[in-house]
């Protein structure tokens, strides 16, 4: 049932017509982490310009190599606003928009099902970030300081915690959330909650600014990149500068260790694919392999022929790694090169491509 559920959705992305999914399909896997066998193409999230009701998601059909138009204006016939993050989870999607605060639930042609506005109880805007599926819910951070929990067959938020100021990015490992609390540039620490009965139990001290990656390795260790205070600015003198960092924390023990210097990251097995670059420090641009066993570096691409990274994606199968440029007034690229850093193709997408999200089985 599950394969010919698949088959009617991949149907229905490149036509944008109809589909028919199977009941029940949103029930957690007893593994939250199945190794894949097939990619079959991947969602390109693009953010958009604040305020603007740009952001998009396109389709990125693996077999043809094309992008398609946007998703949501296509089946719904309206913007989306912006798209600050996007989950795929068993047969949808949840697009979170941060500005205009609201969670948009899709099945995976990009048709609206549910738009839940995300308003605290004197009704200002929540501001949602990140969300991560698990247990058959969806778990999204927000602005106002708390974790919320979605169920996906109701599509009803039924519970919420508070975590600290300005949480981000989040994960889940061991049956518990893993949750970035950026205080804005000013905190340093990873909160824990029970995923199920969303108590938070404690937090964890890292380096400062834990923000926008958060994601549980092959390994089942959290991994965590904090962006520090912007090292290179002359604002703050050279001794007082914490470069951006990756992570790693045990989730039997919680003990934090400190691999290397990351600003984005995406993991495939033992592999950590890592683009560190400082804004003011352009001298110190590169992409690398890090070995998670060795913990040795290997070169993987030259960054100086791009321009300006945004992030770095790692096909579960293929293992194809994909690097986001932005460009300035103009619409975004996508680099994509074979696991061994040979070049392959450059894909334009949105305006402020943030992400891409890949569907695999």
């Amino acid at each position: 049932m599950k394969k010919n559920w698949l088959y009617s959705i991949l149907m229905a992305i490149p036509l944008i017509g109809g589909l028919t999914a199977c009941n029940n399909e949103d029930d957690p896997n007893p593994n939250p982490y199945p190794e894949p066998t097939t990619t079959y193409g991947a969602y390109i999230v693009n953010t958009g310009n604040w305020g603007k009701n740009d952001g998009s998601i396109q389709w990125f059909d693996m077999e043809k190599q094309t992008v398609s138009g946007d998703l949501y204006q296509t089946q719904n016939g309206k913007g989306i606003g912006d798209v600050q993050d996007l989950c795929v989870y068993g047969s949808k999607m949840y697009a979170i928009g941060s500005t205009s605060s609201k969670i948009e639930v899709l099945d995976l042609s990009g048709k609206l099902l549910k738009s839940i506005p995300m308003k605290t109880m004197d009704d200002q805007p929540m501001k949602p970030r990140y969300a991560i599926g698990a247990e058959g819910f969806v778990f999204v951070t927000a602005y106002d300081g708390t974790v919320s929990k979605l169920d996906t067959l109701t599509l009803d938020i039924v519970n919420k915690v508070a975590v600290g100021d300005y949480p981000e990015a989040l994960t889940y490992a061991g049956g518990k959330l893993y949750v970035n609390i950026s205080g804005y540039g000013a905190e340093d620490k990873v909160a824990v909650v029970n995923a199920s009965s969303l108590i938070k139990e404690k937090d964890i001290k890292v380096k400062l600014n834990p923000a926008y990656q958060c994601l549980t390795g092959a390994d089942g260790y959290v991994y965590v990149v904090s962006q520090g205070n912007y090292a290179g600015t002359d604002k703050i003198p050279e001794e007082q500068w914490i470069y951006q960092t990756l992570q790693r924390i045990d989730p039997a023990t919680d003990k934090v260790e400190e691999l290397c210097n990351a600003s984005y990251i995406a993991n495939k097995g033992d592999k950590m694919y890592i683009i560190y670059a400082e804004y003011f420090l352009p001298d110190m641009h590169r992409c690398f392999v890090y070995d998670l066993k060795t913990k040795k570096e290997t070169p993987f691409v030259d960054l100086s022929t791009i321009p300006s990274p945004q992030f770095i994606a790692v096909d579960p199968v293929s293992e194809d790694v994909y690097i986001g440029n932005r460009n300035s007034g103009a619409l975004d690229d996508v680099y994509i090169y074979s696991k061994d850093g040979q070049f392959k193709k450059k894909i334009e997408t949105g305006i402020y491509t943030t992400n891409i999200r890949f569907l695999a089985e």
